[in-house]
């Protein structure tokens, strides 16, 4: 899922006309089809759902960046490193499965 943060940018950008699809693709991070759905309406609005147990969890927003911990390319903050954090604490990765 994409943050809505980063759905508002391609919206900001679209309604400039300055930039490609293509080009804004790549400067935030996502593929050219999301980027054609955000243009044409055809990307619902959708908004996460939250599970049991996740207080502490702030779902990832914004632009791509380096995490880190991991050195991965994420939105911050890092659902990878959330997890390892939470299996290492014995909160349980309930209802997420990490491979690797």
């Amino acid at each position: 899922m994409i943050a809505t943060p980063v759905i508002d940018e391609i919206r900001r950008m679209l309604g400039q006309r300055r930039f490609s699809q293509r080009k804004i693709a790549r400067q935030l991070g996502v593929s050219r089809g999301t980027v054609h759905a955000v243009a044409r309406g055809k990307r619902p609005d959708l908004t996460p759902r939250r599970q049991s147990g996740d207080e502490g969890f702030q779902p990832p927003a914004g632009l791509f960046v380096r995490c880190p911990g991991c050195g991965g390319r994420v939105q911050m903050p890092c659902l990878l490193c959330y997890v390892r954090a939470r299996r290492q604490t014995g909160g349980g990765g309930r209802g997420i499965r990490v491979l690797g």
